[in-house]
């Protein structure tokens, strides 16, 4: 690799660079839909909305959120459940508005300040709830759209087949500890995360349980559903004419297509493509995904920030009542920025 490329990789890989790629990226789709879409039939829609539709969308995700932090309880090995579901909603709202790996790299401080979990143990966390993430997608991609009668090109349907194949070998490995140590000597040598991978080996060994196991599957089997049931409840309130197979489709296209690097801040510009993709490969014309996508998102945000906020507020009322984090890990202690940029699993996959 010539100096030049290295340099420009290297570059692209720093928090910032990726911030502004992304805000010019996002600020050209923006432009790109608004020729596409007609802001009166989007204001429309959005002031004639269900509330009480909208009311049982916001209990849905606050399920979605408690089924996270039942997750990433297990993950932490303990910790109070109050105290997991703060820092649970909290990074999720967090992540509704930072492009990239913001929301993990909130999920990952906000860890190691109220809970007490090293910089590792939270890393190993949230990659590990990654790695479920991408395989349930995969998965949901398959099936939805089998059930929503999609045709998806042969080229996507063998990806999402070979994407959902590796990563749960991936997963497996975790649990096996011959296999798990090799991987993780490997990744060792990668720059800037080999630190954080062999301080990490220890927090993944405990979690070589089926018991851990077992309770990851259904915790993301939960939330993947409740999400789901969550979007049904958004579209339907928005008067779109929508299956539940088709939003489940669109959601998984969407939440996959998050993985890119380049995200808008907000997720405004690109999730409204994203959105609009999903929805075209689930059967609708591009010119309503498109709208369709504006509206949900402006939903989406309606939803979440609130009770993102809740979360932020309750995690500051504990430590206005006198109640300060525990350190269980010893490995806990002061985290550098540098470490918490570091961190960042490089995917935004709420939801």
């Amino acid at each position: 690799m010539s100096p030049r490329i290295s340099a420009l990789a290297r570059w692209a890989g720093r928090p910032w660079p990726r911030v502004v790629l992304g805000s010019l990226v996002a600020v050209v789709l923006l432009v790109l839909i608004l020729h596409k879409v007609s802001l009166a039939t989007v204001g429309h829609a959005l002031t004639h909305v269900s509330p009480p539709l909208v009311l049982l969308a916001a209990l849905l995700a606050a399920g979605y959120v408690a089924m996270r932090a039942l997750r990433y309880r297990l993950l932490l090995g303990g910790g109070s459940s109050p105290v997991v579901l703060g820092v649970t909603a909290a990074s999720w709202g967090a992540g509704q508005v930072l492009p990239g790996p913001g929301g993990d790299a909130a999920f990952i401080w906000l860890a190691r300040r109220e809970l007490g979990a090293s910089v590792p143990r939270g890393t190993g966390a949230a990659v590990v709830a990654r790695l479920f993430d991408f395989a349930s997608l995969a998965v949901i991609l398959l099936v939805a759209a089998d059930l929503a009668g999609a045709r998806l090109p042969r080229s996507l349907r063998m990806g999402a087949i070979s994407l959902a194949l590796v990563l749960l070998l991936v997963i497996a490995s975790l649990f096996i500890e011959r296999v798990r140590q090799p991987l993780v000597r490997r990744v060792e040598g990668v720059r800037f995360v080999g630190r954080l991978a062999a301080r990490a080996e220890t927090a993944l060994g405990e979690l070589s349980s089926w018991r851990v196991g077992v309770g990851l599957l259904a915790t993301t089997a939960g939330a993947r559903v409740l999400a789901a049931l969550e979007y049904l409840c958004l579209f339907l309130a928005l008067g779109a004419h929508v299956t539940f197979w088709q939003v489940w489709l669109a959601l998984a296209v969407r939440t996959l297509l998050f993985a890119l690097p380049i995200q808008g801040v907000g997720g405004v510009g690109t999730s409204q493509v994203w959105w609009g993709a999903g929805l075209a490969l689930a059967g609708l014309a591009i010119g309503p995904a498109l709208t369709l996508g504006l509206e949900i998102q402006v939903m989406d945000l309606l939803v979440a920030l609130p009770e993102g906020f809740i979360g932020w507020l309750g995690l500051r009322a504990r430590r206005l009542l006198g109640h300060p984090s525990v350190s269980r890990d010893p490995a806990a202690g002061p985290a550098a920025p540098s470490e918490l940029v570091g961190a960042g699993t490089g995917t935004a996959l709420d939801h």
